[in-house]
């Protein structure tokens, strides 16, 4: 393999190792075919090269983002030639201009394609039987080593909820661990909350009652991705965490009871909050797929459903589907229950892992514990970067 250091640089500031190199190269109906050394083929679109060429005249060497849109190049341009240069990198010579373009072998590869997709992590979906606690790490040794950070961060993106244990009672300790991660996404609750009763509460959060499983804010256009619960002391009776993987009991329903399956998906349904100091509404439904009919993201919360008004048909059908939706979200066998301890952050996934409470005596000790948002990106970057800071 050759010395990466000879390469050129990439439009991006990841780690492209050369796995593999590339024994020949030729123009191929205008794009650029690449035979690799272990016999794969991969053919290269004009564009695609042309708009990532990493020589100045297109790529902003600092910031490493194009300075040329598409209109800039011709739309009939094709790879005119194409060779190996002696350090492993691929030069191409364009049907329009006197210009060549030199690209890092490891660059192209990563961006092949070979008749499939590349993979991406894929949920691990759970039960209370098969996970009856979340991932769990020691919380200082995550602040001091990346790699258990890494460790933490991928299990919430896997599991949808993930914990830290034995972190110190620190102020300022919940939102110093956020920002490692990303930014902080204030709400109408500030940017970071404390769960305690109020007088005059604006939540049921806020009172010692019990809470349903549900996701926070349905009332956004797009609820935030991630919530953090930071435990800095709780001696009461009660309030466990009950947590739910309602993407797995949205695959169940989709299996047993494709109907209402069907009617969650169709159906959407409009949220909005019931504070006197402002307003917000929105609506979508119960669960939402993308193109591949792979479930993406829930939005449930029963005690801030407004009225569904319809025809009497649809009310009908939309009432039935949420009911048997809140059955199972309310079922044991989904349900992972946990003890809030000193010292303890849980972090997951807000369009994914439904969570709620056990009612708790509020006069039998003291619960202390922060809160706050943030949104999946943040998440995704910060395993991205620190995958390429560990290499």
């Amino acid at each position: 393999m050759k010395d990466a250091a000879e390469l050129p640089i990439t439009p991006d500031f990841d780690t492209w190792p050369v796995t593999h190199d590339a024994v020949s190269v030729a123009p191929e109906r205008g794009a650029l075919r690449i035979t690799w050394s272990d016999d794969q083929v991969s053919l290269h679109h004009p564009l695609l090269l042309a708009e990532n060429d990493p020589s100045p005249r297109v790529l902003h060497p600092l910031s490493r983002e194009t300075v040329l849109n598409p209109v800039d190049f011709a739309p009939d341009l094709q790879v005119a030639a194409a060779k190996i240069l002696p350090n492993g990198a691929i030069c191409v010579r364009w049907s329009h201009g006197d210009t060549t373009s030199t690209f890092h072998p490891g660059w192209l590869r990563g961006h092949a394609y070979f008749g499939e997709m590349p993979e991406t992590p894929k949920p691990i979906l759970w039960t209370a039987e098969e996970q009856p606690g979340p991932p769990t790490f020691h919380g200082p040794a995550a602040l001091d080593d990346p790699k258990v950070m890494l460790a933490w961060l991928c299990a919430l993106r896997d599991y949808g909820v993930a914990r830290l244990e034995n972190l110190p009672d620190q102020d300022g300790l919940l939102v110093e661990i956020a920002q490692r991660i990303g930014t902080i996404r204030g709400t109408n609750f500030g940017p970071t909350y404390t769960l305690e009763i109020k007088d005059d509460p604006d939540s049921n959060a806020y009172t010692a009652n019990s809470l349903p499983q549900h996701i926070d804010l349905p009332t956004r256009e797009c609820p935030p991705g991630l919530q953090f619960l930071y435990c800095r002391t709780n001696t009461t009776t009660g309030g466990e965490g009950l947590y739910v993987d309602a993407y797995r009991v949205a695959k169940d329903m989709r299996r047993e009871e494709p109907a209402h399956f069907r009617a969650l998906c169709e159906i959407p349904w409009t949220y909005n909050n019931r504070a006197k100091t402002n307003s917000y509404k929105a609506s979508g439904p119960v669960v939402e797929l993308d193109a591949d009919d792979q479930i993406t993201s829930v939005r449930y919360n029963t005690w801030l459903r407004s009225p569904f008004v319809g025809p009497i048909e649809e009310q009908d059908r939309a009432y039935r589907a949420y009911r048997a939706f809140a059955a199972r979200a309310q079922h044991d066998r989904y349900l992972m229950k946990i003890v809030y301890r000193r010292g303890d952050l849980l972090g997951f996934d807000n369009r994914r892992a439904l969570h709620g409470r056990n009612g708790y005596d509020a006069k039998g000790g003291s619960r202390y514990i922060e809160g706050l948002y943030s949104d999946r990106d943040d998440l995704y970057s910060a395993i991205r970067t620190l995958q390429r800071q560990i290499g």
